[in-house]
């Protein structure tokens, strides 16, 4: 999911997660019940912190980290501390499911995440039967807030509008009129694929093949010598790396020249890392990295001081999603659910690093933003269109 920008990360580990939960962050340390003054405002957070999409759960980490620290350092909120609780969902769903249950026995407060959306969706139906209000920072399947939860939110944008800003770019400002749906199979990559295409022919393009493959496949020869038959103005992949990376690898190597788009599952050091010289020129649909928003200068340039890289594009979000989560506790005067519940669902014109959120009535915030990247000779990553401008 996006923006990377060729981006390392700090050494696995150097992460704190032992085994599955791990406490991250204690203020006024030991359990939530030994606060002297008022108890703990506890998050939970979940995100992948190990495994192949680790690059961005531990980025994550690290900006809701800082946070913490910033509002602790001034008190907490509502004389709150906070007290953080990270969970390693591994991007398993059932080791995510399993955070979402562990959440709920913690009596948590509040939680960010998931960052996948196969896991974010029904972990939210676990939170929701608790009553735990839930802000995602990275899934983006349209479904997450479609199934009559008022505890969820979101504050980046969702599938079906990335998969329209990739097939008004491919119509519009490349000018190809043919196309190939690639997915994982995950339920990401699915989405941005689907929304592709169902934009792609409402523009007046063509879908010549809409397939997915094996998220952990490593040999695509077979499809793109089909691919290569149909000789498409370009080819889309919905998903994640190192299949991403690979799959348009395995293109070049066949001689296929058709450019490729995929989304902010495969942004990163990783999509260079895997596919070498081949990914060089490849378009990537992302919400902005903090590097390209004026309103995220001091937070990138905090995040480097203190990690020694920069972050990744969803880390903006979840350094958002912790500060929204203490304006609305110091508004609300409570770090009830219910009183969290109803100060997200009241959020309007809220300014965070990302940009401003507003919620609407299903808890998706209306005004997102997205890019068009361009990967660079050296891996790295550079905005190449800006629908927004």
């Amino acid at each position: 999911m996006g923006g990377l920008l060729g981006r390392a990360l700090r050494p696995l580990s150097m992460v704190a997660s032992a085994g599955v939960l791990a406490l991250v962050v204690a203020a006024c340390g030991g359990s939530p019940s030994s606060s002297t003054s008022k108890s703990p405002f506890v998050v939970g957070f979940a995100n992948p912190l190990t495994g192949s999409e680790a690059t961005y759960g531990v980025s994550d980490l690290n900006a809701v980290n800082m946070a913490v620290e910033a509002l602790n350092a001034q008190g907490g909120v509502a004389g709150h501390k906070i007290q953080l609780i990270s969970c390693d969902t591994k991007a398993d769903p059932a080791t995510g499911i399993a955070c979402a249950h562990l959440f709920v026995s913690d009596k948590v407060n509040a939680v960010i995440g998931f960052f996948n959306s196969d896991i974010s969706i029904p972990a939210s139906g676990i939170l929701n039967q608790a009553g735990i209000p839930m802000v995602s920072g990275a899934s983006t399947n349209p479904q997450l807030t479609l199934q009559g939860f008022k505890n969820v939110f979101r504050v980046c944008g969702t599938d079906n509008f990335q998969g329209q800003v990739e097939a008004e770019f491919a119509y519009k400002v490349l000018h190809v009129r043919t196309a190939v749906a690639i997915n994982d199979e995950e339920t990401y990559g699915q989405g941005v694929s689907q929304y592709f295409a169902q934009n792609f022919t409402k523009l007046g393009g063509r879908v010549l093949s809409s397939q997915g493959v094996n998220a952990s496949a490593t040999d695509f020869s077979s499809l793109l010598t089909q691919i290569k038959g149909l000789n498409p103005g370009i080819i889309q992949f919905g998903g994640f790396n190192p299949a991403a990376g690979l799959l348009v690898k395995q293109a070049r190597s066949l001689g296929i020249t058709a450019p490729f788009i995929s989304d902010d599952g495969t942004i990163g050091p990783l999509f260079y890392q895997t596919g070498g010289s081949a990914t060089v020129g490849a378009y990537l649909s992302s919400e902005p990295a903090p590097q390209d928003l004026a309103t995220s200068r001091t937070f990138v340039s905090d995040y480097v001081k203190k990690y020694g890289n920069q972050p990744t594009e969803f880390a903006g979000y979840n350094y958002d999603v912790m500060e929204l989560l203490g304006h609305v506790v110091q508004t609300e005067g409570s770090t009830s659910a219910a009183a969290i519940i109803k100060g997200l669902a009241a959020t309007h014109d809220y300014k965070g690093i990302t940009g401003v959120i507003n919620f609407d009535s299903v808890g998706n915030n209306i005004t997102p933003q997205y890019l068009i990247y361009k990967v660079q000779p050296d891996g790295s990553s550079t905005v190449y269109w800006n629908p927004n401008a």
